[in-house]
Parts: structure tokens; sequence; C-alpha cells
């Protein structure tokens, strides 16, 4: 019997120890970042443990000031979530209570069901309470923020405003995408191809670094410009023409935007030149002995 309880007693002992090292952990990886909110100017900031901003975004916080204020510690996570109105929420971040962050407001669990005229609020108070964000950014924190991490709501801290322009998206419809899903499917994903105009063959010789490749390719968004675009596109390998062969290069363009990447990726090809023919010499006509006139 005495065995038996020590035996208990030791995995009693066991899992204590195991649930509060996992805790300890958890705590941990939380204590990477910190988020702030500020009410008044709708903007979020992440910060990490040394205090620099990793990310900054625009929110709609609660009107009239009706998200909570205070400091507190994210509980859990929906992918997506039933809220108050019959809607939904996309990478969902519970903060206290019924107060969370969560993407602009879905009619359905569909992507393509978000309200468009609440997306075009965001940078203002206008939920119910909750954080709403574009999802991007919710996605960011549901994806890299554990529960567990610290979030200061209030109006005290001047915070980082984000680098990427607000984004208005049409209203003519009810619903539509969110600009900023990540999902394959988004039709704001940036186009890339190469151009009509543009060979695959490169000619034996010719110079081709980096700036000559991006001429090569067109890119197209509903959101931005072909010359903004070109200057958020990077290229990957290189293609030497002074040595025949095949070269693989890789575009990736990303929206400023959006922040929605696209790549292509083409083969070049460097052809050996054809050797040119060297023409004969032209035959030396036979030189006749002079003749010694008649006298």
């Amino acid at each position: 019997m005495k065995i038996r309880r020590i035996v208990m007693a030791a995995a009693v002992l066991f899992f204590a120890a195991a649930f509060l090292y996992g805790h300890g952990m958890e705590a941990q990886a939380a204590s990477r970042y910190t988020i702030y909110v500020n009410r008044r100017t709708n903007i979020v900031n992440v910060v990490d443990g040394r205090g620099r901003v990793v990310r900054a975004m625009y929110c709609s916080t609660g009107k009239n000031y009706s998200t909570i204020g205070g400091t507190y510690n994210t509980v859990s996570k929906m992918r997506w979530h039933a809220l108050n109105g019959g809607v939904y929420g996309q990478y969902c971040t519970r903060i206290y209570g019924s107060y969370l962050f969560h993407s602009v407001y879905y009619y359905r669990t569909v992507k393509n069901q978000m309200s468009t005229a609440e997306y075009n609020k965001l940078g203002s108070q206008a939920s119910a309470g909750c954080i709403r964000l574009a999802v991007t950014d919710a996605k960011w924190i549901y994806d890299h923020c554990s529960i567990g991490t610290r979030v200061v709501i209030g109006e005290s801290r001047t915070l980082k405003k984000p680098t990427r322009s607000k984004l208005k998206v049409s209203t003519a419809r009810r619903t539509g995408w969110d600009p900023t899903d990540p999902d394959p499917a988004n039709p704001y994903y940036p186009k890339i191809r190469l151009k009509k105009s543009a060979s695959k063959k490169i000619p034996y010789g010719r110079k081709m670094n980096k700036k000559k490749l991006r001429k090569l390719i067109k890119v197209t968004s509903p959101t931005t410009s072909t010359s903004t675009l070109l200057k958020n596109v990077t290229v990957k390998g290189k293609v030497k023409s002074s040595k025949p062969g095949k070269y693989k290069i890789t575009y990736t363009v990303t929206d400023p935007r959006t922040l929605l990447t696209k790549s292509l990726k083409v083969t070049f090809t460097v052809k050996k030149p054809k050797k040119t023919a060297v023409p004969a010499a032209p035959a030396t006509p036979p030189v006749s002995a002079p003749q010694t006139p008649a006298v």
C-alpha cells in the first residue's frame, strides 16, 4: 500500500512539474511581444522585448471609447468566431471577456462576404467594443502572439503609424473580399507575367542585369499602380549571356498596399552562336610570260 501511495505521489508531482514547466514556457513565449492599442488614433503597435515596433496597424476600436481600457493578457484564439448581431470574424484573439481582436465582420463564414462599408472604417472608431483589423493584421497577431501576450489599451502612449496606407474598397456591393486576405482565391492578388514583346531567348553576348530582366515583365494589381509595383519586384537568379545554357529566374512582386505576394518562374535560354563560315580567298590568276614583240 505504501509503495502504491509513493508511486501515486510521484506521478502527481511529475504532472504538476510538467504543467508548471509548460505554463512557464508559454509565459516566456508570450512575453516576446506586447500589443499596444490607442483608442483615439485607432492604431495598434506590436512591440518586442527591446522596445522595437515590429508591426503597426490601423484598427477600429469601439464607438465612443466602448473598448475596455487597461492591461490584459490574451486568453484564447478562434479561426472563425460568431460575433454580436449574427455576423462572424476571422482570426480572433480574445483579450478579455467578449473583447477580441478580429477581422472586419462577415455576414457568413465565406471569404467574399465581408462588409465593404465597415472595412472602409478602419482607422476610426466603429465597433461595438472589439478591435477590428485587416485580415493580414488579425492573422499576424493570431499566428505570432502566443496566448498570454500582454495587451495595453489606452490613449497615453503615442503609437507609430503604419507605413502601409489606408486602403478603401468599393461599396458598390454590400459584401466582398478583404483585399489583404492571403487566401490564394483572393481577386486582389497582383498579377505578373512576361510582356508579349519579351522573348525567353537571350541573344549571345547581350548583357542582362536585374534592371533589364525586370523590364521584361508586366505587373498589375486592382489597388496599386504598375510603376509602384515594379519598385517592389525582386529578381532572383542571373543570366550569363556569355555562356550558352538555360537560366532560371524567379520574379516576386509584393503589393505594398495589401502585402499580397505573387511569383513567376521563367527559364531563359542563351544559345551558342553559329559559326560564321570564312570565305575562301579568291584564286590568283596565273601570270603569263611577257611576249617578245615582233620586229
